[in-house]
């Protein structure tokens, strides 16, 4: 009998390194299920208040992609600050464990359903199942430090799209909120797999600003104040808003009450004419207490239009929260992608410290660099980890062209 060959040794990450948060577990592990490297994770979220280790959430998607890929946990637990992951070996199909269909991840907290969905996503894009994936969670909908559903749906989802991703459709149930009364909501995303290898994107040329929209979940009662505030804001801040573009402006304020006087959100998306989406966005995080509930909306919406102007003057292609959320497409796509981050003061602009995470991250299990320009030459994963059926025998019989044509 032949011996075993011996098993790859795990690519260790130190969880301290850079921003040392949740977000270096949720794309090591997306990464390590697709391309089935074995990591070891140390001091996971050890830059975290209260000394890190898995929370609910994260133990969630540890869980979900360790089932996808029939891996081999060890260390797996709530408060974990060590988790070894082995996806399973080279014979196993990348879709073995993925239900294709309905796929139901129920959290018992408000933990946030688009962290989740951030983990998963690039392993349903590219996990080679052949129908469309419905994948419904339970958990927060509207949490503190994490993208919201709105966000999700009108900046990731599009620039998705734009980058050459198939449609992802968002379904919102109920609300969760981590404000007010915590509340459990529940999202369904619609997922259509790739079935060829994601070409190089070039998110180089933003256009100008067209059309600026703002969302705001608040108690019924300040609908009119909030849409007052919107009215000085835009009106002082057009012509730096919209740039030359100002005759053609366009400007919609949608209000959903949120049903609680404690919960108070708001998000600005500009897009402009080459159809980026850039974004900000803020759940009140702070005392909501009566005599000073009028300064609520004024300091709100002055944040995240002063959040917005910086990243329209800045002239780059993504958000400053959605330039991390590229490099993982980057990484698998096939050729050199270009993100732009912008300028200011005629220099590049620095990356977030989650961007850097991410592109460590990536360099390390992938082994992909990223310029100072926001290039990278992706590796060219093909869905599902395999050729395409018969790729294989078509490249032998071109090899076996040439060699006659050299030998003749």
């Amino acid at each position: 009998m032949a011996p075993k060959s011996p098993e790859t040794p795990p690519i260790h990450l130190e969880g301290t390194t850079l921003e040392g948060g949740g977000q270096l577990l949720r794309l090591a592990l997306g990464l390590a299920s697709l391309t089935k490297k074995p990591i070891h994770l140390t001091n996971i979220r050890g830059k975290r208040f209260g000394g890190g280790g898995l929370k609910s959430q994260h133990l969630t998607c540890v869980q979900w992609l360790g089932n996808a890929c029939n891996a081999r946990i060890s260390g797996v637990g709530l408060k974990s600050k060590e988790v070894t992951f082995v996806p399973g070996g080279e014979g196993t199909s990348i879709t073995n464990q993925l239900e294709v269909g309905d796929v139901r991840i129920n959290q018992n907290t408000p933990g946030s359903i688009n962290l989740i969905l951030q983990a998963i996503l690039p392993y349903l894009l590219f996990s080679g199942a052949k129908e469309k994936i419905r994948v419904r969670i339970t958990g927060g909908s509207n949490v503190s430090n994490s993208p919201s559903y709105e966000y999700i749906v009108q900046v990731l989802i599009p620039m998705l799209e734009l980058i050459g991703m198939p449609p992802i459709e968002a379904q919102l149930h109920s609300r969760g909120w981590s404000q007010g009364t915590t509340s459990l909501g529940s999202i369904t995303y619609i997922v259509t797999p790739l079935t060829t290898r994601l070409p190089a994107f070039q998110l180089a040329e933003r256009g100008s600003i067209r059309h600026v929209k703002a969302t705001i979940l608040a108690p019924k009662d300040t609908e009119q104040h909030f849409r007052d505030e919107l009215d000085v804001m835009f009106e002082r801040r057009e012509s730096r808003i919209f740039g030359a573009s100002i005759k053609d402006a366009q400007i919609e304020i949608i209000f959903e009450d949120s049903h609680h006087d404690k919960r108070y959100y708001l998000l600005l998306v500009a897009t402009t004419t080459t159809g980026v989406k850039l974004g900000r966005d803020w759940l009140y995080d702070q005392g909501v207490r009566p005599g000073k509930l009028e300064k609520i909306i004024p300091a709100m919406v002055k944040k995240v239009s002063d959040d917005l102007l910086a990243e329209i003057e800045h002239g780059g292609c993504v958000d400053e929260y959605l330039r991390d959320q590229m490099v993982v497409f980057q990484a698998l796509s096939a050729g050199k992608s270009q993100v732009y981050g912008g300028k200011r003061n005629d220099v590049l602009l620095e990356q977030s410290l989650h961007a850097k995470t991410a592109q460590w991250v990536a360099q390390r299990i992938v082994g992909v660099d990223f310029d100072e320009q926001g290039g990278c030459e992706g590796i060219g994963f093909y869905p599902g980890g395999v050729e395409e059926e018969g790729q294989k025998d078509k490249d032998l019989a071109k090899s076996m062209v040439k060699l006659e044509l050299t030998e003749s």
